[in-house]
């Protein structure tokens, strides 16, 4: 539940992945403003995907009998695009990789299906294929500078990628997420905008 327009005035929403139900979005007195069945709705994350669509966007994907196909939603509901880069139903999790403002989402640590999609459901970070684990993955700010880690992992191994450079400019796209104490392959990731500025 939150106020992802970018409208500060803008009242909350109710937003939800209802498995067969699809994709829903209520008002605060439970009325149904849009329902979208887009297939077994999982995993959602709410981020900024897309610098030209208004407020942040909701990515979503789907598990059981169309697993893989992945929807990406404005905070009306509206379906922007919908797409099939992964095979299989994942986590998509936010990943503010160059702290410019646009965040990608991470499908998985595979060299071939994997990867970091953008807000077009287009690869635009690959993982080299240097032996890494791709077991389970996680996204996290390890090195301080606000910029994602990606964390590939599993049962033997932990690899961490970062950037191959420091960051240059005045500020830098530092988003708020949800407690690492309420980490939950289901839950909703929601990651909110915030600047931090370069000393």
């Amino acid at each position: 539940m939150g106020n992802f327009s970018g409208d500060a005035k803008a009242p909350p929403r109710v937003y939800a992945c209802g498995s067969d139900e699809g994709y829903i979005v209520l008002d605060k007195d439970g009325n149904t403003l849009r329902h979208v069945r887009i297939g077994h709705a999982q995993s959602p994350s709410i981020a900024k995907y897309r610098p030209d669509v208004p407020g942040l966007q909701l990515m979503t994907i789907n598990y059981w009998r169309n697993p893989g196909i992945i929807s990406l939603l404005d905070s009306d509901g509206n379906l922007l695009l919908q797409g099939e880069p992964i095979h299989s139903g994942s986590p998509i999790l936010p990943v503010n990789w160059r702290g410019d403002g646009q965040e990608f989402a991470m499908l998985s640590g595979n060299v071939r299906e994997g990867g970091m999609i953008d807000g077009f459901l287009r690869r635009v970070v690959m993982f080299p294929d240097d032996g890494h684990p791709d077991l389970a993955f996680y996204v996290a700010d390890l090195t301080g500078d606000a910029r994602d880690e990606v964390v590939l992992c599993d049962t033997q191994q932990v690899w961490i990628y970062t950037q191959d450079r420091p960051f240059r400019g005045k500020k830098i796209y530092a988003p708020r997420r949800n407690p690492d104490y309420n980490e939950s392959n289901y839950r909703a990731t929601v990651s909110l905008p915030g600047w931090k500025d370069i000393r």
